[in-house]
């Protein structure tokens, strides 16, 4: 039996069992069993998390207003199935219906239901008037076969052959290379990479959204796709995205033209609803489309916790983008109120904002039941009645298209991103196999972040491993000696910081060896794991006249800015290209620190390290592991040289 249903044959298999265990253990006959059960195939198909392979939680909660033997609507009844007789309103009306849905989506979906829910959420937003029972029918056992069905025909049709699988690349669909590097390496649990396994199935179906659903451009597509397999197969998350197609308007911006259009319509929004958020936001240039990638691109992935990002699917796969622009335009109030008028001076660029945003949303003081129910879907007291805080319906469809009449009208610029860069090549710095096992940059979406940031004559080589503390010894003169008998110029050495899941480097372009001073523009400090960032070299005496012209014109934006820090920057110190690699007997160090610190420095032993903001590499107000100088403790390193693809032979 559960063979003839594919995998979701699983679940008919628990349903059999039951039965059988009733039968074995109490008084009914077979016929009670099948009036109070009914058929098994109309039970709802239950979680599976396709993507990370975690366990799902099986509980139903009781009181949840969620039934906790879901099984399909009988033909007639205006109730889903998945909702017990306390939680659904006894009423034929269509939008009290929808109503007293929302309501418990509201309070958050049992996990193991989720499933069901997001698959019959969408099918009722796209066909609203189909009977309650069709609907449920989507979210059923007799589904399984159906939709695996279609899924292996779509599956044969885009790789005819077995090869043709290993040889498909991630598409981005306009979200951008480094966001995908990012999505791949901290879309696990904890910010961990995304298991293989679940790589593959992201990119199967992603890749099946291109080439037999058609779709060019939607930012959004692989963070909700990636939503979709954590808790449902391939073959469901397929299903899905082709029927929130049919009302794509509804739930996806598929050109640029709606995409831009949308994010102006945030900044409407925000006017209209926040306007002294708004002011801020525009002063430190957020309300550009390019500056709300967190929530436009990336679905709050980056901004909220997992289990919150999934309560926001719950009402996002019935609702549509509704949703988004309401927990948006909410969320940048209230990380705005919790802001003291200093810290909004401390905020000077985008990317402390949303770091800012992060670090909110991850700490005690955001309550997201009460985020929800109070900002998100909060009213206020009118002149005769409470409204709503966020437009009605037809005030916010009307907002969007306006916005995106002028988007398509050439009023707004649509040439912010890079429209070109949709495809992510997983095999782009490849690794060799020896006897020393690669560890720190074995995941792809490691090596093909390593690969943006390498100079262009080294994009197409392999990595291959040259010294391990693990098997060669931790000593800086085993480490010397090893870099020394690769016979390479170019190398990469990664370390572990032990207990916090955190992963650094250095690329140097020169052969690592004691008592040396040297290096060139083309060195650069990283870190790989979470959140991949670059820090190359910045000549400093070229722009210090810009720095100092920003820093006069920031003077007039407040009391924040003295004439101290202009000083400071017209008098920094001069740094060259040509002294950021520095090693000795005792330590080994790179990058051109604040107060004669290095941006990245490790003592002989290879033990521990230290880091402070390298003012001679790039960012001069970040480093390596967050904002100040920091001591740590190291576990692994690995040092890689550069090789040939073709012949092997070392790169130098």
């Amino acid at each position: 039996i559960a063979n003839s249903f594919g995998r979701g044959g699983q679940h008919l298999f628990i349903i059999v069992d039951i039965t059988c265990i009733l039968l074995r253990n109490s008084n009914f006959s077979m016929d009670q069993v099948e009036d109070d059960m009914g058929n098994p195939m109309d039970m709802f198909i239950l979680s599976q998390d396709c993507l990370l392979g975690t366990k799902m939680d099986q509980i139903i909660p009781p009181n949840s207003g969620w039934s906790a033997r879901p099984k399909r609507t009988p033909e007639g009844a205006t109730s889903s199935g998945l909702i017990s007789s306390g939680g659904w309103m006894d009423s034929n009306n269509q939008k009290a219906e929808r109503e007293a849905l929302i309501v418990l989506l509201r309070r958050g979906v049992p996990p193991c239901l989720r499933c069901a829910v997001w698959v019959t959420n969408v099918h009722s937003a796209v066909a609203p008037d189909m009977p309650k029972h069709e609907v449920d029918d989507y979210g059923t056992l007799k589904r399984v076969r159906v939709f695996e069905h279609g899924w292996q025909i779509a599956l044969k049709s885009i790789f005819p052959d077995e090869t043709d699988e290993e040889d498909a690349h991630m598409i981005d669909f306009g979200l951008g290379d480094r966001n995908i590097v990012n999505l791949l390496l901290t879309g696990g649990p904890h910010n961990t990479p995304i298991p293989e396994k679940g790589a593959k199935s992201l990119k199967r179906v992603l890749f099946a959204a291109r080439m037999s659903l058609g779709i060019e451009y939607c930012p959004m597509l692989p963070d909700i796709t990636a939503q979709l397999l954590t808790v449902m197969e391939e073959s469901y998350a397929y299903a899905t995205l082709r029927k929130m197609l049919e009302d794509s308007s509804h739930f996806f911006a598929l050109s640029r033209v709606e995409h831009v259009g949308w994010c102006h319509t945030f900044a409407d929004l925000m006017n209209r609803i926040y306007p002294q958020t708004y002011d801020v936001m525009k002063t430190i240039g957020l309300l550009m489309p390019g500056a709300l990638d967190p929530i436009f691109k990336r679905f709050f992935v980056q901004l909220l916790r997992p289990e919150h990002t999934k309560r926001i699917m719950d009402l996002y796969t019935l609702e549509g983008i509704e949703v988004i622009f309401r927990f948006g335009t909410a969320l940048m109030c209230l990380y705005h109120a919790h802001l003291t008028t200093q810290a909004e001076f401390n905020c000077p660029d985008v990317h402390t904002w949303w770091d800012g945003v992060r670090k909110f949303a991850y700490s005690r003081r955001f309550k997201f039941d009460v985020f929800l129910h109070n900002q998100c879907y909060g009213v206020i007291a009118g002149r005769l009645m409470k409204r709503s805080i966020f437009p009605r319906r037809g005030v916010f469809q009307r907002m969007i298209e306006r916005n995106e009449e002028r988007a398509e009208g050439g009023e707004y610029d649509l040439t912010d991103d890079d429209l070109t860069a949709y495809v992510y090549n997983d095999s782009t710095l490849g690794f060799v196999e020896g006897e020393v096992p690669i560890v720190l940059a074995k995941h792809a979406a490691e090596r093909h972040a390593l690969a943006l940031w390498l100079p262009v004559s080294l994009t197409s080589t392999r990595l291959d491993i040259v010294y391990s503390s693990s098997v060669h010894g931790r000593t800086l003169e085993r480490f010397y000696h090893h870099c020394s008998a690769s016979k390479a110029r170019c190398t990469i050495t990664l370390f572990e910081i032990l207990g916090k899941d955190i992963v650094i480097g250095m690329f140097a372009t020169q052969t690592w060896r004691s008592n040396f001073v040297g290096g060139d523009g083309n060195c650069f400090l990283f870190r790989l794991r979470p959140n991949p960032r670059c820090f190359k070299w910045t000549n400093l005496t070229h722009s210090q006249s810009s720095a100092t012209q920003q820093q006069q014109s920031d003077l007039s934006a407040g009391p924040s800015v003295s004439f101290d820090s202009v000083s400071s920057v017209e008098n920094s110190q001069r740094y060259f290209a040509d002294q950021i690699m520095v090693s000795g007997n005792d330590f080994i160090s790179m990058g051109i620190g604040q107060d004669g610190a290095s941006g990245l420095r490790v003592n002989e032993d290879l033990t521990k390290g230290s880091s402070s903001p390298a003012m001679g590499m790039g960012i001069g107000q970040e480093s390596l592991l967050g904002n100040d100088s920091q001591v740590f403790e190291i576990g692994l390193v690995e040092c890689y040289r550069f090789v040939r693809e073709v012949d092997g032979g070392v790169v130098n």
